[in-house]
This record gives C-alpha cells, structure tokens and sequence, in this order.
C-alpha cells in the first residue's frame, strides 16, 4: 500500500468506487489459501489525509485515524515507513496509533520521537526477510516538529548491511520520499529485491493515478496510487538460492494494461451514467475495441529455471467484498463522528445576512407557487440528499455535509448541525438565496440559471465522480417540464 493517507473508504457518491479499507480486508484474506506466506507493508503517509493542522477537523481526523489502525491490524499490515501527514497529531499520538495498528515504524534517517527502527526482520515459510524503511517527510522543506531528518543513501545502505549481517535472504525497501529522489536512492544503492514507494506527504481529497511498476537494476519498484484505490500485489517464486527475480509479469505491457484499465472503468462509469443513443453507441464501440486489445496483450511465461516475480494491480472496489471486523470499525466511526460533531458544533451558525441581501427561504416556501417544479424535484436524487447521509449516521460529517444541504456557509445558510429547511439540494443551491424573488416574483434579475459547469465546480469533482462523469450527461435529470426543459 502506497500514501493511503487517511483514506478509509470513498464518499460513496457514486457506485463503485476505488478504495475501501474493509474491501483491502477482504481481499487479502480471500488470498492465505493461495498465498498463505505473505507480508502487508506500506510506504508513505497512512493515518491521516491531510499533514497541515485544522483545528475544526482534527479531532474527526483522529477518530479516522483510531479506526484505520485498528483496520491495519486486521490487515496484518507489519510496517510501514511513515510520512509527514503521520505526525499531524504529534508524535506521541502517532506511537499510540502505530502500537494500536501492530505495524512496525520503519525510518533509518530519522531521529526523534515516536522512535522509528531502522530495519524488520521477519521470517515467513523459513525465508528470512528483511524490511528497511527510508522517510524524509517534509512539507515545504519542513520536518515535523521534533523530527530531524537524516541523508537517505547512506541511511539504506547502512540498514541493507545490517538485514544482511542479520542472514536477511530477501531484502524490501520501504521509502516515504519523492519518487525521483527515491530512484536515484536505489541507483546509489542497489541490493534490494522489491522497493515499495510512498509520498512524503499528501493533502486532500484527489486520487493519483497509478504508477507502472518497474525494474530499476535488479530492484522492482512499485508504487500504487493513493487513498487505497488499488493494492500492489508481488508473488516472489523462490527457486533454489538465487535471490535475482526474472520478470514472470512481462513489466513491458503492464503499463498499456492499468491504461486500458483506467480508460475502461471511466468508460462504463459514463455508460452507467446514460446519454444520448449516438454516445453510448460510441463508448461502447471504444469499450470493444479496448477488450479486444487487452485479451490480445501477450502473457508473460515464467522463466523455466531460477526465481521470478509476478505483479498485479488489483483495484479495490465492492466487488472484492468486505471483512465484517473492519466494516464494523468504519461504522463506529461514523457514529462516533456523529456524536462528537452534533455537540462540537451546535454553536456554530451560518454567518448573518448582510442588510438588503437576499436570504434563503427554503423549499416549501418555493414550492408555494412552483408546485410542478417541487413535484419534479421530489423525484430526484438531490431530493433524497440529506437522506442518504443521516440513514449512515454522516450528517454531522465534515467530509459529507457541504454537497447534501443548501446554503453551506453562506449567509443565512447552513452549517454542520443547523439545516433547518434547507436539507438536500434544494432550488437554492442552483438558483440562489429566493427571498427577493419571493417578496417581488415578477420582478427580473431576482434568481440565476446556473450553467453545466456549476455542477462540477460545487460538487460533482473528483473524488466525488467517476473520471468519466459528464454534466451534459447529468443534465436532463434535473430538468423536467416547466424546469428548464426547453419546451417545458
């Protein structure tokens, strides 16, 4: 796992999203009957999706972290070199976290606190396996406080010559650190087996796209993208005592194969979505004709003599089902989220309406003289918006709130915990605060008619869609006769 960074599960926007920590749960133990000798490792920040303090959301990241450490224990996750986002806490709450979660912190160029080993050994089917962790967790050119960051070559090949001193047989490199900056590590320092690259840091919501892995010498690298979208998975086939492992995956046509992959799941996402029969005819012949070049990409064949790896990318989605212990961590989260935020914030109240400004009046107040226009709205998804959150105990969500109430911050709008009248995506969210238009209804100027764009630019951007979501394809559902159906 690479810069999970505070990423317990997707927004849950849309279906079938990447990510999931009870969906990763699931996978891995769907695999101890095939692969009963495996290790769970991570690079890069893991705790926490955000490495710059906010007092209004620290104590929801806490509570997020809490159950992604308990979630890693249920992984088996045995270390990971940590990145800045790892600290936002400080470092004694980071100790408590990695001691919560059972995994090693591993940083052999790092002094200070919460302590960090240089080095793992772990012996796995009577194969000594030895884990180094390299971090150099900066933002800005700054280290945590407290942290003093060391040089990072001479770190790794101090760590590899004491796993070798130890009889390591396999050796891993776990580096938090730029991805150019890690290469060139692994250049000065050849001898390990596998790298597994992680970012020094990260911050909000958006989701990288993989990255191919790669032979840099004898090391494969790998790196997944962040925010748990895909795990990284790497067979080792030990053949007699050569520690050299051929390529069983064929890295040249595993880039062309996460394309395809990407493209296709951005494909189906738009089918999903509906449009007009002249693009879906077109998306579907483009899905084709990707099908048929991935069943034609040529099959790596192991080596006939020595030790090899093989390499996949598996997404984590829905599909790969969900451990029931960490499910259960995810909704004690959010229940605990709740509570904490329905009393953090019952305080806080949208700023004041500036004099003469327009405020916001709710729907039922529309609907008094738009009536077909409510009984349109009542059928849409937008309806159902703050319904959705507070059926999963999310109202209170920071993460959630904003893009399923009216008004979020605005004058005489809403909050965390005061949305009273102005629940779901009501006609003020497009159309603006409606008391002027009320008071005067004739009177011209009084509402806007928002663009395509404005969708995008409020709510409907990445992470909260799929790559492939359209606006033009959202469009018709919400417009209807007499709502900006032309013609209505």
């Amino acid at each position: 796992m690479s810069s999970v960074a505070g990423a317990l599960e997707p927004c849950g926007c849309v279906k079938d999203m990447l990510g999931g920590a009870d969906h990763a749960a699931a996978y891995v133990a769907s695999q101890t009957g095939a692969a009963p000798n495996a290790l769970v490792l991570g690079a890069g920040p893991m705790l926490f999706m955000n490495a710059r303090p906010d007092p209004a959301r620290d104590g929801q990241a806490g509570f997020k972290a809490d159950a992604l450490a308990d979630a890693y224990k249920s992984l088996h996750l045995a270390a990971w070199a940590p990145g800045a986002n790892d600290w936002l806490l400080g470092a004694p709450t980071l100790e408590k976290l990695a001691q919560r979660s059972g995994a090693a912190l591993l940083a052999a160029n790092l002094k200070g606190t919460p302590t960090a080993a240089r080095t793992k050994l772990i012996e796995v089917a009577g194969l000594k396996v030895g884990i180094a962790g390299i971090s150099v967790p900066l933002v800005a050119g700054t280290a945590p406080n407290g942290l003093e960051v060391g040089e990072a070559a001479g770190a790794a090949k101090t760590a590899l010559a004491e796993l070798k001193t130890q009889g390591a047989q396999v050796d891993i490199l776990l580096a938090a650190m730029p991805r150019g900056q890690a290469l060139r590590l692994l250049e000065a320092q050849p001898g390990f087996e596998v790298a597994i690259l992680g970012k020094p840091f990260d911050e909000g919501e958006t989701n990288d796209p993989p990255q191919s892995p790669m032979m840099l010498g004898k090391t494969l690298v790998v790196e997944t993208p962040n925010h748990l979208q895909a795990l990284g998975v790497v067979d080792l086939y030990v053949r007699g005592e050569s520690r050299d492992f051929a390529d069983g995956s064929g890295l040249e046509s595993t880039e062309r194969k996460l394309e395809i992959g990407r493209r296709l799941r951005e494909i189906q996402a738009r089918l999903d979505q509906g449009g007009s029969e002249k693009d879906l005819a077109a998306l579907k012949q483009d899905q084709t004709s990707l099908q048929a070049e991935l069943a034609k990409l040529p099959e790596a064949k192991p080596p006939a003599q020595g030790s090899f790896f093989r390499f996949q990318s598996v997404e984590v989605t829905d599909k790969l089902g969900s451990d029931k212990t960490v499910a259960a961590h995810i909704a004690s989260y959010y229940e605990r989220v709740n509570d904490h935020n329905r009393e953090a914030f019952k305080d806080l109240a949208p700023p004041p309406v500036a004099p003469g400004a327009a405020s916001y009046i709710g729907i039922e107040a529309c609907s008094k003289c738009h009536a077909s226009q409510r009984k349109f709205w009542d059928a849409t998804s937008h309806a159902a918006a703050y319904a959705s959150l507070s059926s999963q105990h999310k109202e209170f969500n920071l993460d959630c709130v904003s893009c399923h109430v009216t008004g979020y911050g605005m004058p005489g709008g809403t909050t965390v915990t005061h949305v009273e009248n102005l629940t779901g995506v009501q006609c003020e969210v497009c159309h603006g605060p409606g008391s002027k238009h009320a008071a005067a209804p004739k009177e011209p100027g009084l509402v806007k008619t928002p663009d395509h764009g404005f969708c995008a630019s409020q709510c409907h951007h990445p992470p909260h869609v799929h790559p492939g979501w359209s606006a033009d394809a959202a469009w018709p559902k919400i417009v209807g006769p007499g709502h900006g159906m032309p013609g209505g």
